[in-house]
């Protein structure tokens, strides 16, 4: 297979020619080898018939649908949302991502603020991903967080795939009224298989509060929907006006 030499900015990919002082077109085989795609006897770094917007991609050949959308790299898309980025080579930002950003090479971002990294050499396939839930409780009654704290922004489930998840979080909440704060730190493990999401388990391995919040908590539940998602729940105490943030950081494993 032969090395890049270059990719111009139509996304026609130039690969060293024999002599290695030149270009050559390459051959079918030559491109497929990077997962370009060969039309015509020509290689392209993206898929033709669907031409990109080369003013904020860099003339790298990467696909933005929506205004507000940025890419550095080569063969990125982002097909949905807004205020979206990726970064590196061929990352995938889709689905309810809005504010997302997808780093390394296949990573897939597809809710809101998500922040992906993966090397994988497979699209779609696997990646490692930060969330961060925001809210407000203001009694004994579990909450559930939303993404950013917008209403409806929530780890929702691709049912494409049969997937598996294992997330570390950390969950702090703090009553400015009293000057307390709860932390806890924890593991949960989620898997969708034969179209259900099930909370394998969930472990809450280490907790350090204040002693005026001892009822406060946190919890996880798969949630039937369509499409479903993780819910992601806290609970304060009565009289209490407690903020909180929940960081997520799930390691995504799937396949079609």
């Amino acid at each position: 297979m032969r090395k890049i030499a270059r990719i111009i900015e139509n996304g026609k990919v130039l690969f060293v020619d024999d002599k290695g002082t030149g270009t050559t077109d390459g051959s079918e085989q030559d491109c497929l080898g990077y997962g370009f795609k060969f039309r015509n006897n020509v290689c392209y770094c993206y898929d033709t018939t669907i031409k990109p917007d080369s003013d904020k991609n860099k003339a790298k050949g990467n696909i933005l649908k929506n205004d507000g959308n940025f890419a550095v790299g080569i063969g990125n898309k982002i097909t949905s949302g807004i205020n979206n980025v990726a970064l590196g080579f061929r990352n995938l930002i889709q689905k309810n991502a809005d504010n997302a950003t997808a780093i390394g090479k296949n990573a897939y971002a597809e809710n809101f603020g998500e922040i992906a990294f993966s090397a994988s050499k497979i699209a779609n396939r696997a990646k490692f991903s930060f969330y961060q839930f925001d809210g407000v409780t203001t009694d004994n009654t579990a909450t559930e967080l939303y993404l950013g704290g917008h209403s409806g922004a929530r780890l929702y489930i691709n049912q494409s795939y049969e997937s598996g998840y294992a997330i570390d979080y950390t969950a702090v909440g703090i009553n400015p009224s009293s000057n307390d704060i709860f932390t806890s730190y924890g593991h949960a493990t989620y898997k969708y298989t034969n179209n259900t999401l099930t909370e394998v388990g969930h472990e809450k391995s280490t907790t350090i509060r204040d002693s005026s919040t001892n009822h406060y908590d946190i919890d996880f539940a798969p949630i039937v929907n369509t499409p479903d998602y993780i819910e992601v729940k806290v609970t304060g105490d009565t009289g209490h006006t407690v903020y909180w943030t929940v960081d997520l950081k799930v390691t995504e494993v799937r396949y079609a």
